[in-house]
This record gives C-alpha cells, structure tokens and sequence, in this order.
C-alpha cells in the first residue's frame, strides 16, 4: 500500500487524527492534510488522506476539494473563528443550521 499524497517538509498538516463514517462503519485513523494552488489556475485543492495502513473499510485514496478563491477566504474565516470558539471554550456551530 502507498501514499497517494507524499509527505513532506512543506505538507499542511502530516499527522492530524481523522475519522471516515459510512452506514454502520467508522474508520479512524492518521491523516494527512494539504493544500495547494497550481500555477496558472485559479483554484485552491485541499485534500484528505487517510492513512492506508490504519483503515479497514476504505481503500486507500485521497479526497480534493477543489476551491475558488472566494471559497477558499471563506473555509479559512471560518476555520479562523471555530479556531478563536474552541480556545474561548464556547461552542460554534455550522452553516448547516
């Protein structure tokens, strides 16, 4: 089994804990996180691995996002305030309502 995104000193984030749900399964384990915008496109992909070795219902792959800049502002103003929520202790919900 392999990696489908490489590791590496400029990687997002390398070693986050991450959970799959589907009906009646949940797999948990180490993920990896990263975030990129290639030239001459106007586009930010996040993607989302989780590690091969630790699952046992999902094969191994990696999940994109592809994002429009606006799109992108916007997951990271929210990341920004449940970051400031979680540190403050107070509870933020979703936009799902």
């Amino acid at each position: 089994m392999h990696r489908h995104l490489d590791v590496t000193a400029r990687t997002t984030l390398d070693h986050v804990e991450a959970r799959a749900e589907g009906d009646g399964w949940t797999d948990e384990a180490i993920a990896v996180v990263d975030v990129e915008s290639p030239a001459g496109e106007e586009v930010v992909r996040v993607g989302l691995e989780l590690d091969p070795l630790e699952t046992t219902e999902l094969p191994p792959h990696v999940q994109y996002v592809p994002l429009t800049p606006d799109r992108a502002r916007t997951l990271a103003d929210d990341l920004e305030n449940a970051a400031d929520a979680a540190e403050a202790g107070e509870r933020l919900t979703s936009r799902r309502g």
